[in-house]
């Protein structure tokens, strides 16, 4: 087993098939909702944590796994208890609570927290023609990817107010397929290769 400290909370875990044989970890057809899956997921968590001091008693943990050709697995392991305080999220509820409990406060914190799309598209013809529309009224940075499998990448950051975007995210599924934006952050770098980090959109809706 080999890993990779990617940040404070996050960690990548290369198991061989033979490691997996060893945690009794199906990596081709692993059900997360299995007794079994989760002990391993537990038992790795545990190994790992010794000799890395990546500590995920107290968090909560967000696993994605990929299988590999050999046999084994690749484990992007994110504790989601540090992700407000690496990334630039919106603040929980209890630490609103402790710098002040009013209702400016938390509209201050609604108003300037920053979210995060990102989406994948079959073709680059079909990015290009989203960047398109898009370019006619977005306003927030954007970057463009390439994975290995040639899917088409696009991430979205924007300083928006969360009800506004319903009809963006509903813009962008004519074009592409909606993907979870911390999976996404975490998957391309390992899996892709940037082909434009800062104004993807102006940039491809000249294609």
């Amino acid at each position: 087993m080999e890993w990779i400290r990617i940040s404070t909370n996050k960690l990548k875990i290369m198991l061989s098939a033979e490691d997996a044989e060893h945690y009794a970890l199906n990596c081709e057809n692993a059900d997360y909702a299995d007794l079994m899956t989760r002990e391993a997921f537990k038992e790795i968590l545990t190994d790992v944590g010794q000799e890395t001091g990546f500590d995920t008693t107290e968090d909560k943990v967000y696993i994605q796994m990929y299988p590999s050709k050999e046999g084994g697995c690749e484990l992007f392991v994110t504790k989601l208890g540090l992700l407000l305080t690496e990334d630039d999220h919106e603040a929980p509820s209890g630490d609103t609570h402790r710098a002040g409990n009013t209702s400016k406060s938390v509209k201050h914190l609604q108003t300037v927290r920053k979210k995060h799309t990102s989406c994948f598209f079959s073709s680059l013809e079909n990015l290009t023609a989203l960047c398109r529309r898009l370019a006619l009224s977005y306003t927030g940075e954007s970057e463009v990817w390439l994975d290995e499998r040639d899917h088409w990448w696009l991430i979205l950051t924007e300083d928006i107010d969360p009800k506004a975007r319903q009809t963006v995210f509903c813009f962008i599924r004519e074009y592409g397929q909606m993907a979870n934006a911390e999976k996404a952050r975490t998957f391309l770098p390992e899996h892709g290769r940037p082909i434009c980090l800062s104004g993807a959109v102006q940039e491809f809706s000249n294609f």
